[in-house]
C-alpha cells in the first residue's frame, strides 16, 4: 500500500479560488485512493517535495506575504509510514513571494519564488528540519507576452541525476537557466550559459529522461514541448514541438510534464484542452512521436504523477476539484479509465511518498 498527499490552494489567488483545508492524506492500493486525513492551516501548500528515504514532506505556502515580509513560507514535516501521522519541523520564509515548487537535493531543498523572481537553496538539518537559507539568485528580465511575462518568473527548479546540477524554467524570460550544485553549500553558483527559448513560449516545468542525457520542458503559454540535450553540466536545444491536436484553436495553457519509469512514454498535462498528451519516445533518439490525448474529466489538470510501477496516473483537477486515477496499459502507455475519481477542493500537487 502506498500514501498520495495531494497540496491544494486554501485560499483565493488571481488564477484560482483556493477552497482546501491543506495538504490531504490518501493511502493508494489497487488503484484506489482512500482518505486518511489532513494537515491543516498551512496557506496554499500548492506545491509538495517527498524524501522518502527519510519520511520527510516539505511544502511551499504559495502566498505573498509571511512575517511581516513580501515572501511565500516553506514547512517541513516528519512522518510515520505506518500510522501516516505528521510531525511539524518547522516553517521558514522563502525570500520572495508566490513560491511555487520545491526539490531536495543532498540536504538541502531548493524553492522557486514565481512573483519574487528568484530561486534559493534551503539547508537541512540531520533530522530534516530546516536551517538558513544557503543560496539566492534574483533573475532578471521579461518576455513578449506583457500580461504574463512583466518581469522573471521561475516556475520549477529541477536537479540533474547527477545531483551536481540543477534547471530552472523561467516563464517570465523564456530561459532555462542552469545552477552548478555544491553539495555541502548549495550556493546555486551559475553552471554555464541560460538556454533560450523561443519567444513567448513561457517554460513552466521539465523532466530528465531515466538516462539522465536529456530533458523535456513544457512551455506553458503556447502548449509546446521542448527537448534539451544534456551532456556534462551543458543543456543544448534540440527541438520543440506543439503538444495539441493541429486542429485545436482553443486557449493555450501547458503545465506538467512526467516520463514514465520504462522511459517509453512522455505525458503531459494541457489545462486548455483539458487532457493528458501520451507520446512514444523513441529509445535511441529521445524523439517524440505518435501522440494521443486522454480527457482528464475535469478542469485545469494542473498537475499529476505516476506510481513507482508505471501502472497507475493520477491527475489533479485544480478547478473541478477532482483527483482522477487512470490505469495505464503498458504496450501503448494509453491511459485506460478512469478508474476512480475522487472529490477534493482546488487539488495543485500530487505525490507518490512511498
Amino acid at each position: 500500500m502506498a500514501t498520495v498527499l495531494v497540496g491544494t490552494y486554501t485560499e483565493p489567488l488571481d488564477h484560482v479560488n483556493g477552497r482546501g483545508v491543506g495538504i490531504y492524506i490518501y493511502s493508494f492500493n489497487a488503484g484506489r485512493l482512500r482518505p486518511e486525513g489532513a494537515v491543516r492551516g498551512l496557506p496554499n501548500p500548492s506545491y509538495l517535495a517527498v524524501d522518502a528515504a527519510r519520511h520527510r514532506l516539505y511544502a511551499v505556502s504559495e502566498t505573498l506575504e509571511f512575517d511581516g515580509l513580501a515572501q511565500g513560507a516553506v514547512q517541513a514535516w516528519a512522518w510515520d509510514p505506518e500510522s501516516v501521522a505528521l510531525e511539524s519541523l518547522g516553517h521558514a520564509g522563502t525570500r520572495g513571494g508566490a513560491p511555487c515548487y520545491i526539490s531536495v537535493l543532498h540536504d538541502h531543498l531548493l524553492i522557486a519564488n514565481y512573483v519574487g523572481g528568484s530561486v534559493i537553496a534551503v539547508g537541512l538539518t540531520d533530522n530534516g528540519s530546516l536551517e538558513q537559507v544557503t543560496g539566492n539568485v534574483q533573475h532578471t528580465g521579461t518576455g513578449p507576452n506583457t500580461a504574463r511575462q512583466e518581469a522573471p518568473h521561475p516556475h520549477a527548479i529541477v536537479p540533474d541525476p547527477t545531483g551536481e546540477y540543477c534547471l530552472v524554467p523561467d516563464l517570465g524570460t523564456d530561459r532555462v537557466y542552469v545552477y552548478r550544485m555544491d553539495g555541502s553549500k548549495a550556493d546555486l553558483q551559475s553552471g554555464g550559459e541560460a538556454v533560450n527559448i523561443h519567444a513567448g513560449a513561457g517554460p513552466r516545468h521539465l523532466v530528465f529522461n531515466p538516462a539522465g542525457t536529456g530533458a523535456y520542458l513544457m512551455n506553458e503559454l503556447d502548449s509546446t514541448i521542448s527537448f534539451l540535450e544534456w551532456k556534462d553540466g551543458r543543456a543544448t536545444l534540440l527541438y520543440t514541438l506543439d503538444a495539441l491536436p493541429e486542429d485545436y484553436t482553443g486557449i493555450r495553457s501547458g503545465a506538467d510534464i512526467h516520463v514514465h519509469p520504462n522511459g517509453r512514454f512522455l505525458y503531459a498535462s494541457l489545462r486548455g484542452l483539458a487532457s493528458i498528451v501520451c507520446f512514444q519516445v523513441d529509445s535511441g533518439t529521445g524523439r517524440l512521436a505518435k501522440p494521443a490525448w486522454f480527457p482528464t474529466h475535469g478542469t485545469t489538470p494542473r498537475n499529476f504523477t505516476l506510481d513507482s510501477a508505471g501502472e497507475h496516473l493520477i491527475v489533479a483537477n485544480q478547478d473541478s476539484d477532482t483527483l482522477v486515477v487512470y490505469r495505464i496499459d503498458s504496450r501503448s502507455g494509453h491511459l485506460i479509465g478512469p478508474h476512480q475519481v475522487v472529490n477534493v477542493p482546488s487539488p495543485a500537487c500530487v505525490k507518490f511518498a512511498s
